[in-house]
């Protein structure tokens, strides 16, 4: 994580300790939900993904026995989460704010050491990532309705980041049977990093392959499902 990202996010997240849920300015968005922050799109966007190397220092921190610093990561993710739920909205809002209400929570078991082990943290990651994958999923759509592909192109890309991170936190893989799928979205990835040419046909598929797998996945973890731990 470059170090002015470090700063920004630990910035929000003290802002939000605080209690403070909107910072004024120049280009600021206003009217948010009460527990959101308010900040540039241009300044979230480059914040995307970074929840995860918060996550992956929380495990580090944890298996270690700093659970003071696990639980400091897991609150800067928190908080990073509940940037995106201000530019969500509806069920999407909803489920970002509850994914960040229990990464806080999770945050404070830490530190009181009511966490039995590091699978409650990956399922708590799991969640999370999984709440991303559908605001950002959400925003692709919207986008690519509006033949905006610079934008359809970056949301895309995250959404489908944001699954595979919710997947590799869970352990649970995609049926067998959306495997073409799987290669075709990955593809659409590497062309989207890459800035080589897609098409709307291809975007589409990639839209209706996430649309799927989260769905899937969130009905997995809703069910309680036997999700297989990543830990050896």
């Amino acid at each position: 994580m470059r170090p002015h990202r470090i700063l920004v996010t630990v910035t929000i997240a003290a802002f939000i300790a605080t209690g403070i849920s909107q910072i004024p300015g120049p280009g600021w968005a206003a009217d948010t939900p009460a527990g959101n922050v308010s900040v540039p799109g241009s300044a979230l966007n480059s914040l995307i993904g970074e929840q995860e190397g918060h996550f992956n220092q929380a495990i580090d921190l944890y298996i270690k026995g700093d659970f003071h610093g696990a639980a400091s990561e897991i609150r800067s993710g928190a908080a990073l989460l509940r940037m995106e739920a201000g530019r969500a909205s509806g069920e999407d809002a909803a489920k970002l704010q509850a994914a960040a209400s229990d990464l806080d929570t999770l945050a404070t078991n830490i530190v009181s050491g009511n966490v039995g082990s590091r699978r409650d943290l990956e399922l708590a990651f799991g969640n999370a990532d999984l709440a991303l994958a559908a605001h950002y999923h959400a925003l692709a759509s919207q986008a690519l309705a509006a033949k905006d592909h610079a934008a359809a192109g970056r949301w895309l890309k995250a959404a489908a980041d944001s699954l595979d991170d919710a997947t590799s936190w869970t352990g649970e893989r995609p049926p067998a049977t959306q495997a073409e799928a799987q290669d075709q979205m990955h593809a659409l990835q590497a062309k989207i990093r890459t800035g080589a040419a897609w098409s709307e046909d291809e975007a589409k598929k990639g839209m209706n392959y996430l649309g799927t797998q989260i769905q899937y996945l969130g009905q997995q973890m809703q069910g309680g499902s036997k999700v297989k731990s990543i830990s050896p």
